[in-house]
C-alpha cells in the first residue's frame, strides 16, 4: 500500500478510478466523474484511470436495442445486456489487477462493478438505484422484463460487493437500504457538487447587479423531461399578473413553434469554450431565480451551479432533488404536481420582497461554499476512504 501522508494521520492510496467512459474527459457523464477524480487527486491520493471499458459486442446489441423500439413498446437496454455486461466487467478486472490499486471507485459502475477483484476494497457511488429511476427516470423506461431483471441484479451484486456505497442524496441512501439491504453504517449522504472550472468569486456574485425584470434562468437538454412548457407557463401567468419578467432557456429547443412575450431560447452553450461559458456566467449574473420545474431528477448539478452563483433555484420536490435544494436556504421547493400558478405565486412573492431575496442569494451561495463544492466532497470521502 502506498504509505505517502497527505494530511494529518491520512495515508494516500492508489484509487483505480474506474468507469465505462473517459473520467479524464470532462465532457463525460457532464464532467461529475471528471471532477470526482480530480477531487480526489487533490487529497494527495493516486487517482489511476480505469476506462474507457471495452465491450466489443456493445454495437450489436446498441442495433438491437433500436430494432426492438422500433417494433415493440418495451425495449432492450444494451448496456444490461448479458454478453455486454460480461465484457465490461472482465476488461474492468483485467485492466484494475494491472495497476494493482489500494481501493476502487467505481461512479455509476453497477455494470461492471459487481466483478471486482475480491481482496480489493471497493467504493460504489451513484445518484440512484435501479429501483428509484425504473419507470421514473426516461433512460429506464418501458424496459424489457429481461432488462429489468439483469439491471436489478447488477444493483443488488454492485451494493452488495461495495465496502462504501455514496449517493448525494437522502432519497438513493434510503433506497440502498430499504430495497437492496445495504448495511446502513457503509451507506452514506455525500452531496455532489457544482461542475465549473473555476467558480465565480463573491465579488462578482454580489457585485452591482442589473436593474430592470424579474429574470428566470432555466438551464436544461431535454425540453419536456425538465418542464420548460410549465416554465414558459409561470411566465406567462406573471405577466399577465403585471409582474414584469423575463425568461431564459438554454440548452434546449421547442418540439415546434412557441411565441411568447419575455422569452428568450439558447438552444445550447458548451461551457467548456471560454467564450460560451462568459455568455453562461452572464446569464447566472443577471438572474434573479433559477427555475427548473423538472418532472423526474436524481439529484441535480445544476441547482449547486445555481447556488454557486447566488441564484436561488426554485423546483420540484421530485426524486433527489431535496438534497440539492434545501427548502429556504438555496431555494424554494414546490410539490411535485406544482402548477404554473404555484410557480408564479412564489416567484412574485419572493421578488416583491427584496429583502427576502436577497437572504436567499446570501444563504445560496454560503451552501455552495459550505458542501455544494468538488473540494467538500472529496474530503468527505477521503475521509472515508482511510477507513478501508
Amino acid at each position: 500500500m502506498n504509505q505517502n501522508h497527505i494530511s494529518g494521520s491520512q495515508v494516500a492510496r492508489r484509487i483505480a478510478f474506474a468507469t465505462i467512459g473517459d473520467a479524464s474527459e470532462v465532457r463525460f457523464w457532464s464532467g461529475t466523474p471528471f471532477h470526482m477524480s480530480k477531487s480526489l487527486a487533490s487529497k494527495g491520493h493516486e487517482v489511476v484511470h480505469i476506462g474507457p471499458l471495452s465491450a466489443p459486442i456493445l454495437p450489436l446489441y446498441k442495433a438491437y436495442s433500436k430494432l426492438c423500439r422500433t417494433f415493440r413498446t418495451r425495449g432492450l437496454s444494451p448496456f444490461h445486456a448479458e454478453p455486454v455486461v460480461a465484457q465490461y466487467a472482465a476488461d474492468a478486472a483485467r485492466k484494475i489487477s494491472a495497476v494493482s490499486p489500494d481501493v476502487v471507485f467505481a461512479p455509476a459502475g453497477s455494470t461492471f462493478a459487481w466483478g471486482v477483484p475480491k481482496g480489493v476494497p471497493l467504493v460504489y457511488a451513484s445518484d440512484a438505484t435501479f429501483r428509484l429511476v425504473e419507470n421514473y427516470h426516461p433512460n429506464y423506461r418501458n424496459l424489457s422484463r429481461a432488462a429489468r431483471e439483469i439491471a436489478e441484479r447488477l444493483e443488488r451484486d454492485t451494493i452488495a460487493r461495495a465496502d462504501l456505497v455514496l449517493y448525494p442524496s437522502e432519497w438513493a441512501a434510503e433506497s440502498a437500504v430499504r430495497d437492496y439491504g445495504a448495511d446502513p453504517a457503509r451507506v452514506h449522504v455525500i452531496p455532489w457538487g457544482a461542475n465549473l472550472e473555476e467558480a465565480p468569486d463573491r465579488a462578482s456574485v454580489f457585485g452591482r447587479r442589473k436593474s430592470g425584470p424579474c429574470r428566470l434562468l432555466f438551464i436544461g437538454a431535454n425540453w419536456e423531461e425538465k418542464g420548460a412548457d410549465i416554465a414558459i407557463g409561470a411566465l406567462a401567468e406573471l405577466r399577465d399578473r403585471g409582474v414584469e419578467a423575463e425568461l431564459v432557456i438554454c440548452g434546449c429547443t421547442p418540439p415546434g413553434p412557441v411565441t411568447q412575450d419575455g422569452l428568450t431560447i439558447i438552444p445550447y452553450l458548451d461551457k467548456n469554450d471560454r467564450e460560451q461559458r462568459n455568455q453562461l456566467d452572464q446569464l447566472y449574473r443577471d438572474a434573479d431565480f433559477f427555475l427548473l420545474p423538472t418532472r423526474a431528477d436524481c439529484y441535480g448539478i445544476v441547482f449547486c451551479e445555481a447556488a454557486a452563483h447566488g441564484v436561488p433555484s426554485i423546483a420540484p420536490a421530485t426524486g433527489g432533488v431535496p438534497s440539492a435544494i434545501r427548502d429556504g436556504e438555496t431555494g424554494i421547493l414546490l410539490p411535485p404536481n406544482a402548477t404554473k400558478g404555484d410557480y408564479a405565486t412564489v416567484i412574485s412573492e419572493i421578488f416583491a420582497n427584496p429583502d427576502r431575496l436577497a437572504r436567499l442569494r446570501q444563504s445560496s451561495r454560503g451552501a455552495f461554499e459550505a458542501r455544494l463544492n468538488w473540494q467538500a466532497w472529496g474530503r468527505r470521502v477521503s475521509d472515508l476512504i482511510e477507513t478501508l
